[in-house]
């Protein structure tokens, strides 16, 4: 199964002590990248919500965000008042208050001054919160690796859709190869006719053989027909995929590269350059699947 490293899910849970929201959305990574963002209360499951990740996922950047509403019950607000700006302002207003000599020191007025009142917001966390925690992050696990498929399905038929274009082209490219070399071998010919070249006909024939040899591109042709077949084998194949594509794609552009440096034909040297705009697109959506 081909899955994508590009995916997001939300799962809202509700129980009896209050709702919590689970964010998750991953993105393209070479390896694994984990990042957790949980209230300071809940930090308690942080290493088992990793561990899950780790179970079912191998690579992408997953960024993972909960977001907790607790009821009444479980809520204490808690107020301080900043003693130290209490007597900063009430220093201030005896000094003010000697420059006009008028007006009294409202201590309502100090209270309701910015920063003065702090609030400490405290949720009670029972241990029976954290298994439900638990299993609605588990349901939002379960729908960003259903996205993942989803959307691996989708690069799975891409990359196979231009692997068969890129079949076609090899096949135009490995039927023309004969005639290519027929050709030039003819005017290789005519060419030293033209000049009154004379030489050994042995001579002329090794000569001629050498020259088939450098513009010949069979081997190359072989090589592509191979990957391609072993890129099939893979998008068919269980576990990760996604490096294994990558490389072998690697290994596609290589030799699609050498078939067009080496061509000598116009015909053959569009076809590879189709090739390369081909494989060019299978590298891009293989950098995106896990």
């Amino acid at each position: 199964m081909v899955y994508s490293m590009t995916a997001f899910s939300k799962y809202e849970g509700k129980y009896t002590w209050g709702s919590v929201t689970w964010e998750i959305y991953s993105l393209n990574q070479r390896y694994l990248d984990i990042h957790i963002n949980l209230p300071k209360n809940f930090h308690n499951i942080l290493s088992i919500i990793r561990k899950e990740i780790k179970n079912v996922l191998v690579r992408g950047r997953l960024e993972c965000t909960a977001t907790v509403n607790m009821n009444d019950d479980y809520n204490h607000k808690n107020f301080f008042i900043d003693k130290k700006l209490v007597h900063h302002l009430i220093k201030s207003a005896k000094w003010i208050k000697t420059l006009v000599n008028t007006g009294d020191i409202d201590p309502l007025k100090i209270l309701f001054w910015p920063g003065v009142i702090n609030y400490e917001h405290n949720i009670l966390v029972k241990e029976d919160i954290y298994p439900e925690l638990f299993i609605s992050f588990k349901e939002a696990l379960s729908g960003l690796i259903k996205d993942r498929e989803r959307e691996g399905i989708c690069l799975k038929n891409g990359i196979a859709e231009r692997l068969n274009l890129i079949s076609k082209e090899i096949n135009k490219i490995r039927r023309y190869i004969p005639s290519v070399l027929d050709d030039k071998r003819k005017k290789l010919l005519e060419y030293m006719q033209d000049v009154c070249v004379y030489t050994n006909a042995i001579r002329l024939e090794q000569e001629l053989l050498i020259i088939a040899q450098k513009i010949d591109i069979s081997e190359e042709v072989d090589r592509l027909i191979s990957h391609i077949k072993e890129m099939n084998n893979i998008l068919s194949s269980l576990g990760p995929v996604g490096r294994r594509l990558d490389f072998m794609s690697q290994e596609l552009y290589r030799e699609a590269n050498t078939l067009a440096s080496k061509s000598i034909n116009s015909y053959i040297i569009q076809l590879a350059v189709s090739v390369k705009l081909l494989i060019e697109q299978i590298r891009e959506q293989a950098q995106n699947i896990e």
